[in-house]
């Protein structure tokens, strides 16, 4: 998420200085700063203006860099930039809540190894403890680690959007992936278009919307029905959006145990069982935002979806 070069610059910069000022007080050369700053803007994370010959840098109005100022200032004795580097940030994203070793990798994609490496300085310094069932956890006063890694993250996820589209809503996140809603199309290979429209792709043609739907992944290159299930619950859970959704669950291959990994990653775990549960006891079991049985028929009928 960020280099160590990069949080020394950011936790070096106290209001407006010249690049010449930050080299020294970074005890690096011109050269290196002056990279390090251009690494800084593109990120959005410092703001840079000439003054005559000379370049004035002083850290943008990001809530991150605003985080990670509090934090440093408020444990000046800690080093954070040793502390932070590598894959710490990604492990510190998610803890949030207390994690075990096996869950924070898997969440952060990193190795168990990579979690005991990245948070045993920060074990030794009393940042963070194991509990009594081996998770680790952020002690009292130091929850605004986590707090910062989230909004670095939503940081950089709205640079990347911001790349494609001035004009867009985030609808979910997670450390390296997000679900945006936009007006205008996007055509980066890392943007996967999602949403009411796909399910076209499964026979199921859809009343076509202004708004255009994409996930931005760099690992995921193709949308299972199952992903495209919980992303139309993400944009929309209500009872139209719920039998289209029991229409794709009805007619497309499902793996039941992919659906509900999935559904936990979104956080619409809730009412994927519901749906289960109510395609599995043919409406016994309903909620009240699911049709009547015969109106599902009906409207499978007029999908040519056979139940």
């Amino acid at each position: 998420m960020l280099t160590e070069g990069e949080i020394r610059g950011l936790t070096a910069l106290h209001g407006e200085q010249t690049v010449s000022e930050l080299a020294t007080n970074l005890d690096r050369s011109l050269s290196y700063t002056s990279e390090l700053v251009e690494q800084l803007e593109t990120a959005g994370l410092v703001e840079t203006r000439r003054q005559g010959k000379t370049k004035q840098i002083r850290p943008s109005d990001a809530k991150a860099v605003e985080l990670l100022a509090a934090l440093t200032q408020q444990y000046a004795h800690i080093n954070w930039s040793e502390l932070l580097s590598g894959a710490t940030l990604r492990v510190c994203y998610y803890l949030d809540t207390p994690r075990t070793v096996t869950d924070l990798a898997g969440h952060a994609n990193v190795h168990r190894s990579t979690v005991h490496r990245a948070l045993s300085p920060l074990q030794h310094r009393g940042i963070v403890y194991q509990t009594e069932n081996d998770a680790y956890a952020l002690n009292d006063g130091f929850e605004q680690l986590s707090t910062f890694a989230r909004e670095l993250a939503h940081h950089i996820h709205r640079q990347t959007v911001e790349d494609q589209t001035g004009t867009y809503t985030l609808l979910w996140e997670s450390l390296d992936e997000f679900l945006v809603q936009t007006t205008t199309e996007i055509t980066d290979e890392h943007f996967i278009p999602t949403g009411p429209d796909q399910f076209q792709r499964y026979g199921l043609p859809l009343l076509a919307r202004d708004r255009r739907y994409y996930l931005y992944s760099e690992t995921t290159s193709e949308l299972s029905p199952e992903i495209l299930c919980c992303h139309m619950l993400v944009i929309d859970s209500g009872a139209r959006a719920q039998s289209y959704c029991l229409l794709l669950l009805s007619h497309a291959s499902i793996d039941r145990d992919e659906l509900r990994a999935q559904a936990t990653k979104y956080g619409v775990d809730d009412v994927v069982d519901d749906l289960c549960t109510y395609l599995d006891t043919s409406g016994a079991q309903r909620t009240s935002r699911l049709p009547e049985w015969e109106d599902f028929q009906e409207l499978a009928e007029e999908y040519e979806v056979r139940l």
